[in-house]
């Protein structure tokens, strides 16, 4: 059935609805981008695979403004709750695994968070609509093609089985690991693939929270081969392996099967136990060929999966999310040239496959299992460096020649300051209270300068490119309007007190330059090398 009076058009058609297609849209729509979201579930998750938000995840959505609403729903209140292994929950023997995150205030404005999928998803999609996306919920994609102008979906109400069409300047594929979207433009993946295969089960019980007075996160359970995991509102996680290859099915989870291995993990075979929901899912590891076709992009679990330790898949994706809004923003709104979009590949990619080489190691660390179906071994890198230190090897930045080593992880504590890593975390004074220089460059362009810069600002308003951009000046007093009491300015991005520093929208380094005698010359160069703005004219209008 068709119903073409129900057609409609959009800058961004987002495929999924979950964690990063949500993501996706709440940024899209808070740089004013007009987007549309199709979900084919009829709600948000239920399902809370995904719990662990890093601190730099956390940047992004306190930049977003959700980052009060992001810890109102944590559920488990005691910040020192730590990861165990043991045989069963009622075995005396106990083994922890994790502590918390360590201490990042010298490198972030704010910290890690733990909010369950089920828990975070609704505030993203009211966000998102509260800024104007269309989210569509029990919808789906069933066919698009694209052209050199634009994409045409066809798209189907699950409950009505009314279809429609919709046009797009671009599509984004957030639609997880078995991604139609990816697998219909012919985009490959690369990596060892699917590892194990999971089942989770959600469950009602009483049972404490705490092991030997000691507050959990999470238990892995030897006697059952999967975790368990504690909500804090009377809800429990049980996330456990089968092996196919062993005849174990999926299908084979009945209720009853559940609760017996509830039971055989908490080690009390009496327990009263409340099955809420059992679905299955597979720890991977692969990397798309490519994040970009056309005008099809992918993001989150559909552009790369990794295994579950490190938590470091789904915050992958927010940040995957935080790159492409502000290119697609510009590039829409007709600031960019499209060229720019190409950036997202050249940058991100990378980075996934390097993320899912530590997600590898640490899972060959956990198991220890020489027989799995793994690459050699990576050493481990500190979490910091994977979270935080992160560098982009080519993209939307001007190489200024003083990379230093090659290699994609830098530690954050001793920042380089080079284009294509993120802007180093201080605290400055301006207009008389603290705020970290991580605030203040979210989600905007900004051109910082050191304490002898005073004609930057002049520089910044004889760049045309610049005012095309709306890139906002500060300064390090006295030149300007930021007081750096501990004097890491120069120390921390590299340039002395005449240089000047042009930082992204999303919190990255685009270009540094000594000093301001070619300032306008030289922001207007770096700016058309990063294919950001269209020819402009003499009066800063955009052609």
């Amino acid at each position: 059935m068709e119903d073409r009076s129900m057609d409609a058009s959009t800058s961004v058609l987002i495929v999924g609805g979950s964690l990063n297609g949500l993501t996706m849209a709440m940024l899209l729509a808070r740089r004013r981008v007009r987007c549309l979201v199709l979900e084919r579930h009829p709600r948000t998750s239920i399902q809370y695979k995904f719990r662990g938000i890093s601190a730099r995840s956390m940047e992004i959505y306190r930049g977003a403004g959700i980052e009060a609403e992001v810890r109102d729903r944590d559920l488990i209140d005691d910040r020192s709750a730590s990861v165990a292994r043991m045989k069963n929950l009622a075995d005396g023997e106990v083994a922890w695994q994790w502590m918390p995150p360590s201490d990042t205030s010298d490198i972030s404005s704010t910290a890690a968070a733990t909010c369950d999928q089920d828990q975070l998803e609704p505030i993203l999609r009211a966000h998102a609509e509260r800024h104007g996306a269309d989210v569509r919920f029990n919808t789906e994609l069933v066919s698009f093609a694209q052209s050199r102008d634009g994409v045409v979906a066809r798209i189907r109400d699950r409950s009505t089985g009314a279809e429609s069409h919709v046009r797009a300047q671009y599509l984004i594929g957030a639609d997880g690991a078995q991604s139609a979207v990816r697998e219909a433009v012919g985009i490959r993946r690369h990596g060892p693939g699917i590892l194990q295969h999971w089942m989770n089960v959600i469950f009602e019980a009483d049972l404490p929270g705490v092991i030997n007075g000691r507050a959990i996160r999470s238990v892995f359970v030897t006697d059952i081969n999967g975790t368990l995991v504690p909500r804090g509102d009377g809800r429990w996680l049980m996330a456990v392996q089968f092996v196919p290859d062993r005849g174990e099915r999926a299908q084979d989870f009945t209720p009853d099967h559940c609760r017996d291995l509830i039971r055989r993990g908490v080690g009390r075979p009496d327990l009263n136990v409340n099955i809420v929901d059992a679905r299955q899912w597979e720890a991977a590891a692969a990397v798309a060929d490519r994040y970009k076709e056309g005008r099809v992009v992918l993001v989150g679990d559909s552009a790369h999966v990794m295994p579950p330790t490190g938590g470091f898949g789904g915050n992958t994706g927010i940040q995957d999310a935080y790159n492409l809004a502000w290119k697609l923003d510009a590039v829409v709104n007709g600031v960019a040239r499209p060229e720019l979009l190409e950036t997202y590949d050249a940058e991100r990619r990378p980075i996934a496959d390097r993320t899912v080489a530590q997600s590898l190691a640490r899972l060959q660390a956990w198991f220890k299992d020489p027989s799995r179906k793994l690459p050699p071994p990576e050493q481990i890198t500190d979490d910091n460096l994977v979270i935080f230190g992160y560098r982009y090897p080519t993209g939307a930045f001007v190489d200024d020649g003083r990379n230093g080593t090659d290699d994609l992880f830098e530690d954050p504590r001793v920042p380089s300051g080079r284009p294509g890593s993120r802007a180093p975390h201080f605290v400055v004074t301006h207009g008389g209270a603290p705020v970290s220089t991580i605030d203040l460059f979210a989600d905007r362009w900004v051109l910082i300068s050191g304490r002898d810069g005073n004609r930057w600002f002049d520089c910044m308003r004889g760049s045309s490119s610049a005012r095309a951009l709306g890139v906002v000046w500060h300064g390090i007093e006295p030149a300007g309007d930021l007081e750096d009491v501990a004097n890491r300015f120069s120390t921390a991005y590299g340039v002395g007190s005449d240089g000047a520093v042009l930082i992204r929208p999303d919190g990255f380094i685009a270009w540094r330059h000594a000093n301001a005698a070619d300032g306008a010359r030289a922001l207007d160069d770096a700016l058309e090398r990063l294919a950001i703005t269209r020819a402009v004219s003499a009066k800063g209008d955009v052609q």
